[in-house]
């Protein structure tokens, strides 16, 4: 069965990165990108938790469940690429300084906002948080930058040919990967349209079988990407980090082409 064989590549995977992770971590935090690297580096493991459970539901026929799970992945995917695009554009390590700085801010007060809104109509005389100034409204707009939607135009913009960057190919690659997130939407939000599809699966065993294998795949792709991307920017600026990219680029490209 090809999930099966998909999650025996994934353990081979994750053994090879956990040989390795600690070499790539420390070269890259030799560089001017320490930031940056920081960040690309936390979506290997971050990734790899949904990955990881995408694959056990697809091995349990969980099909509604992938499909929350696919649509957290693929952003997850999109906001690696846009870090790690921005990072080589702008030769700085500014992306990852707005990661960790303005967007965690934007992320506080997105729940403070939201907090306080809701604890007025319980508590209207309970003082709250001062979200408002000027400062704030720049947080809240670098932090709108690394929303997948902005991401998309970003890299739409900044697609160019180039032996590190994405090149033309990529446009309709990315076009069709956001019309699959904006899709599974539903599925995140419990909608009729989640209901119906996954209603459909449920009459045809054939189709459910392969439905999942499907989804299994393309997850093992996107993580596999992320770990190779990460590791080839290593490698620009350690030439010892090729050889661990070589070799994971060689052991997806072996176990994925069985399946």
């Amino acid at each position: 069965m090809q999930i099966n064989e998909l999650i025996k590549s994934n353990i081979e995977l994750s053994e090879v990165v956990d040989k390795s992770i600690g070499l790539v971590s420390e070269s890259l935090s030799k560089t001017k990108f320490k930031k940056t690297s920081r960040a690309l580096l936390s979506y290997i493991p971050k990734s790899g938790y949904i990955h990881n459970s995408i694959l056990n539901c697809c091995a349990t026929n969980g099909g509604y469940a992938t499909g929350i799970l696919f649509r957290s992945l693929i952003e997850h995917t999109f906001r690696h690429l846009y870090i790690y695009t921005r990072a080589l554009r702008e030769d700085s390590d500014e992306v990852g300084v707005e990661y960790y700085g303005k967007l965690k801010g934007s992320e506080d007060l997105e729940s403070f906002t939201k907090i306080n809104n809701y604890t007025k109509v319980v508590h209207p005389n309970q003082s709250s948080w001062n979200t408002k100034g000027d400062y704030n409204k720049d947080i809240m707009e670098i932090g709108k930058k690394f929303g997948i939607s902005n991401i998309f135009f970003y890299l739409i913009e900044n697609s160019k040919t180039d032996e590190y960057l994405i090149d033309e190919g990529m446009k309709d690659y990315l076009l069709s990967r956001l019309k699959q997130y904006t899709g599974l939407s539903s599925y995140i939000h419990g909608g009729p349209y989640a209901e119906m599809c996954y209603e459909e699966l449920m009459k045809d065993s054939e189709k459910m079988n392969g439905h999942l294998e499907g989804v299994a795949m393309e997850s093992s792709k996107l993580y596999k990407s992320m770990i190779e991307s990460t590791y080839f920017f290593a490698s620009l600026f350690d030439d010892q980090i090729t050889s661990h990219y070589e070799s994971i680029h060689g052991l997806g490209a072996q176990r994925l082409s069985k399946c």
